[in-house]
């Protein structure tokens, strides 16, 4: 329901603010319009509740992580990521949103294929034999989509935008089921991988 809410509400707005400005832009103009400065300052404390909330549970989360593998203790690191945050932070949301675009662009293949793959792990005799490869595929074409969507998309050779699919930004998917299938092929082929104990 909020989502649909938003989705209307930025619909409706593009008198108020130009074409290229983020959500937020949007949503500050929107609750600027409809209640003035008193719906602008509550919503400025509601955003800032809900990220102090993110932020402290991302912070320790990722502290409590690295912790085990880091040669730094849980204190050293939750410092340390609140300074990576709070500079990072100061690039603004546009910019942070033309940083991130490429990136997830590039890792959402070869996750959707790890987490629908997930579910047939069953099916195989090595899960590995078929995942590993898919996963692979999906991130080599995933690659090629997030540099289309960076700033040197005009590197990329002319058939990069010929492929299956690339102008929905699902480049990936038609070579990734193609893998998907030469993998179960070589998965029923070889067989269950049989271990011998020593006795």
């Amino acid at each position: 329901l909020l989502y649909l809410a938003l989705f209307r509400l930025g619909s409706d707005s593009g008198a108020l603010v130009e074409q290229s400005a983020n959500g937020a832009a949007i949503l500050h103009a929107y609750v600027q319009h409809t209640f003035g400065g008193a719906g602008s300052f509550l919503l400025a404390a509601l955003i800032f509740i809900a990220c102090l909330v993110t932020a402290v549970g991302l912070t320790c989360a990722c502290a409590e992580f690295f912790a085990q593998y880091l040669p730094f203790s849980y204190r050293t690191l939750v410092f340390i990521l609140g300074l990576f945050s709070m500079a990072v932070s100061n690039l603004g949301l546009s910019h942070l949103i033309q940083i991130s675009i490429p990136v997830l662009t590039a890792i959402y293949p070869p996750c959707i294929a790890l987490v629908v793959l997930s579910f047939t792990r069953g099916w195989w005799h090595n899960s590995s034999r078929v995942i590993a490869p898919a996963m692979f595929i999906s991130l080599m074409f995933g690659i090629i989509d997030g540099i289309k969507a960076s700033a040197f998309a005009d590197i990329m050779p002319a058939w990069t935008a010929r492929l299956p699919l690339a102008e929905q930004g699902l480049a990936w998917l038609m070579p990734t089921a193609v893998m998907v299938v030469l993998a179960v092929i070589w998965d029923r082929a070889a067989g269950r991988q049989v271990t011998s104990s020593a006795h």
